[in-house]
């Protein structure tokens, strides 16, 4: 059940962080446009570690072996 939240955590801060580049184009003022893009940025990063320590170690050192480093050995061939 732990690992399922974590992964939930997970989830929650990649779709806080795909929120950020839409905030601009809201008609909102820019103090209030730079607060929620601050809170969205902050939210994001909590909720993955927050969701990292709850998946364990097994999870995100999965997560990062098939993102990361596949990114990685494709900047190497080039």
């Amino acid at each position: 059940m732990k690992k399922k939240i974590g992964i939930i955590f997970i989830v929650l801060s990649f779709v806080l962080w795909l929120f950020i580049p839409v905030i601009p184009f809201l008609s909102f003022s820019a103090g209030l446009k730079t607060a929620i893009v601050s809170g969205l940025f902050i939210g994001g990063e909590v909720s993955f570690w927050l969701g990292a320590l709850l998946a364990g170690k097994d999870i995100v050192k999965k997560f990062i072996q098939k993102y990361w480093r596949k990114k990685d050995k494709d900047d190497d061939v080039r």
